[in-house]
């Protein structure tokens, strides 16, 4: 389990292990090949657009990915909608500065419905830096399909956690900010070193109702420190990746409460922190969204 407490958690709550209950409700899932196609060609066209990347180091992080996720080579050759509605990103220096672990909590501004012109995918997403890490995040298809789901960069398999939003009212509260309030989900994903060779990802959900965490995932795995800690995957935090040419009238969404932590080379934990700002950055490619509040360098709420 993980040792350091994560924001927002109550003192003593404990950490509950319900990974059989949502693998239980993941295979009663049925399984979207739309959405997973939509996705394998999101995280290329990341790589593709990336604003800060010269061209041949672009191109090294697109087959990068195109490598890690089998059979999808064809996909350069596929228009591909969408990019990065608005979101942080780690600076360079900042996504490779952990030892043995590193962990990513935040609350996920999620309405349901997303409102506006919103037609097919969007995600609210994010990573905790490693390269081999977990992303645990909102998805949406549309105004009447909002899922929360787990994708293992770690696995061959990668597609894990599955469940519709609406079976999680337990996970689901409310949070102000700047005299609004917000329906959040609060998401805490760990990837730490278990010996020299073995490395866990994990992924939790705050349960508002008891007051404390809830493991729903987690996986072991063989990995070098080179392979966690090199690539362009990792380097995005909290982002609201998009999938349309123009966004309209959606309803407000974004991150709330975003803090990281790190374990040095010896496996200590070090505190909650929040993003400074040498160490991220801001990408938006012009699609709609604007922001409502930006707090430097944690906390955003879009819209369009």
């Amino acid at each position: 389990m993980p040792g350091p407490a994560p924001p927002n958690s109550r003192p003593n709550a404990g950490t509950f292990d319900l990974r059989p209950r949502f693998a239980d409700l993941t295979a009663k899932t049925p399984v979207d090949d739309d959405f997973r196609a939509a996705f394998v060609k999101s995280k290329v066209r990341l790589a593709h657009t990336h604003p800060t990347l010269d061209l041949a180091t672009r191109d090294v992080q697109v087959n990068d990915i195109i490598e890690r996720l089998a059979g999808t080579r064809d996909l350069l050759t596929q228009p591909v909608p969408g990019g990065v509605g608005y979101g942080l990103f780690y600076s360079d220096a900042f996504k490779t500065n952990w030892g043995n672990g590193t962990s990513l909590a935040f609350d996920i501004v999620a309405p349901t419905p997303p409102g506006g012109n919103v037609s097919t995918w969007l995600y609210l997403t994010g990573m905790n830096r490693a390269a081999l890490g977990v992303e645990a995040f909102v998805a949406y298809n549309g105004q009447g399909d909002t899922h929360f789901r787990v994708f293992d960069w770690a696995r061959s398999d990668h597609w894990q956690t599955d469940i519709p939003l609406s079976a999680l009212a337990d996970y689901l509260k409310t949070d102000s900010a700047h005299d609004n309030v917000y329906q959040v989900l609060s998401v805490w994903n760990v990837t730490q070193k278990l010996d020299n060779a073995n490395w866990q990802n994990q992924a939790l959900l705050y349960n508002r109702v008891r007051g404390g965490w809830d493991l729903v995932y987690q996986f072991d795995y063989p990995a070098s420190d080179a392979q966690q800690k090199t690539g362009f995957v990792g380097s995005w935090t909290a982002i609201v990746e998009t999938f349309q040419s123009l966004y309209n009238q959606t309803n407000p969404m974004g991150a709330l409460a975003a803090q990281l932590l790190s374990a040095d080379a010896g496996g200590n934990w070090g505190n909650w922190t929040f993003l400074a700002a040498s160490d991220s950055y801001v990408r938006t490619d012009n699609v709609g969204f604007r922001p409502v509040f930006f707090d430097p360098d944690y906390a955003f709420i879009v819209q369009s």
